[in-house]
């Protein structure tokens, strides 16, 4: 048996399908609808049994209209039978609505939605869920998959103290097929990292593949990020960037970090590798100095598509859209071939 993991190139963004079988389908994160529309059309699942979003942010979740017009496009194919949606989020768009005034086009368009996630729940065809720690764990044959992160009580306070910051309570995701393991850290930062090492047990965090937070971001607090991907020890991280990102990403810092993990003899961090070629590896760290936080004029895969095929053995292999070597090799500078000029 053997279960496909697909992190899709879909930019500094996010979007993971996750394939036991033939039948069925989960996907984590919607960073481009028409992309993953696209993809899973090109497949024979017709039944999308679990969505998680794992925050609010545009890069891992599309306006509310876009997604209901994603989902109304998948159910007159097949099914969509669990949404998990971010917290707050209906809430958040119910006042909106309340404050806009007048019947505009926008107005309709948002009431319409939550009027057709609420029929969609009320009759049962997609029920509307809310994911935290411990809530609404997915069982499929050999496949599970559980929330290690945000706890109710640390959503509820961090929420009150921001409505920023959503980063910090976006879902970690442990994802187990037999005796492989995949943890997927969303965006995860800051105050969010310090606890996922306190309150997550060292069984729950050791995995085969981790899929690195924030698109190559390197947070504030880098030593409590540097603790965590110490406790998961993957052997192989992902990265999920976009060529043109203007946010530097990814960082040196994080690369650097990667780099110290896969030369740990200690570790077992094989390789990383990323969906999409980034500034770090094609200009020298004085050229990247002059050019701010600007990323490539355009986009280009490097891994591309990255898919993960695990056996319940724990046994993997991973196959990628490119032929990464060749690609990689055209770079000067980069950094999973230990070329990388981090400055």
């Amino acid at each position: 048996m053997t279960c496909e993991i697909a992190f899709l190139p879909v930019g500094n963004a996010d979007s993971i399908v996750i394939c036991p079988d033939n039948d069925t389908t989960v996907v984590v994160d919607i960073g481009n609808p028409r992309l993953l529309d696209k993809w899973l059309q090109n497949k024979p699942y017709q039944n999308i049994s679990q969505v998680y979003i794992t925050h609010a942010h545009r890069d891992h979740f599309p306006q509310l209209v876009k997604l209901v017009q994603f989902l109304k496009l998948w159910i007159k194919r097949g099914n969509v039978e669990k949404f998990m949606l971010p917290h707050s989020v209906y809430r958040d768009a119910v006042e909106k609505l309340s404050t806009k005034r007048g019947q505009t086009p926008a107005y309709q368009q948002l009431e319409f939605a939550l009027n057709q996630l609420d029929d969609w729940d009320r009759r049962n065809i997609i029920r509307i869920l809310p994911a935290s720690s411990g809530s609404n764990p997915y069982s499929y044959g050999h496949l599970q998959i559980n929330v290690l992160h945000p706890r109710v009580p640390f959503i509820e306070t961090h929420l009150a103290k921001t409505s920023s910051k959503l980063n910090e309570i976006s879902l970690v995701l442990r994802v187990t097929y037999g005796n492989f393991a995949a943890l997927l850290l969303a965006d995860i930062e800051g105050a969010g990292l310090r606890e996922c090492i306190e309150i997550c047990q060292a069984e729950e965090l050791n995995a085969n593949l981790v899929k690195i937070p924030h698109h190559g971001a390197f947070p504030k607090n880098g030593e409590d990020l540097r603790e965590l991907l110490e406790a998961i020890d993957a052997e192989i991280a992902v990265l999920s960037v976009g060529s043109t990102n203007r946010y530097g990403h990814v960082m040196p810092k994080l690369f650097d970090l990667l780099i110290l993990l896969k030369n740990d003899t200690s570790r077992r961090l094989d390789n990383f590798i990323c969906t999409e070629v980034t500034r770090t590896c094609v200009y020298s760290a004085s050229q990247r100095a002059e050019m701010g936080k600007d990323g490539l004029k355009s986009k280009q895969l490097c891994a591309g598509e990255i898919t993960i095929l695990a056996e319940t053995s724990g046994e993997w292999e991973r196959k990628t859209q490119t032929n990464h070597a060749d690609v990689v090799s055209k770079f000067k500078y980069a950094a999973c071939d230990g070329r990388a000029d981090l400055g």
